[in-house]
């Protein structure tokens, strides 16, 4: 009966942990306080689909935001956003003087994932600290 016991609370600890991971990994990117997030389209995204363009296929996984800390990239880890279904642009306005420019910020990565910090909001940061908005797409 004890060995049952311990059975039974080894799975019951294994489905706390595995729900546990799923609910960490659902986590979607937000920007910081200050910046508002906008959606590119409000109702269904537009296909573009003719004969010689197939359509690109929606990510068969919801969009979920992590944090890679095994291949560090100049010695920090940095986070990513996966399976991006919902796209969306950023405005990150300038800190005191504005000079009038503005730059369109494309996190790298592609279709799996955007390196959303290390090459999105720390690149907006850094652009705005120059006077320079930024926007920042997923």
């Amino acid at each position: 009966m004890k060995r049952l016991n311990f059975v039974l609370c080894v799975v019951a600890l294994g489905v706390a942990f595995a729900c546990g991971g799923a609910r960490a990994q659902t986590a979607v990117w937000q920007p910081s306080p200050g910046h508002t997030q906008v959606p590119i389209w409000l109702g269904a995204v537009p296909d573009g689909q003719s004969d010689a363009q197939p359509v690109a296929q929606p990510p068969a996984k919801p969009e979920y935001m992590a944090t890679e800390k095994d291949e560090l990239v100049a010695g920090k880890s940095w986070m990513y956003v996966a399976n991006v279904t919902q796209r969306t642009m950023t405005v990150y306005s300038p800190e005191g003087k504005n000079t009038g420019a503005a730059v369109v910020v494309f996190p790298g990565g592609g279709y799996q994932i955007l390196a959303i910090d290390l090459e999105g909001t720390e690149v907006c940061d850094w652009l705005t600290s120059k006077g320079i908005t930024c926007v920042l797409l997923k």
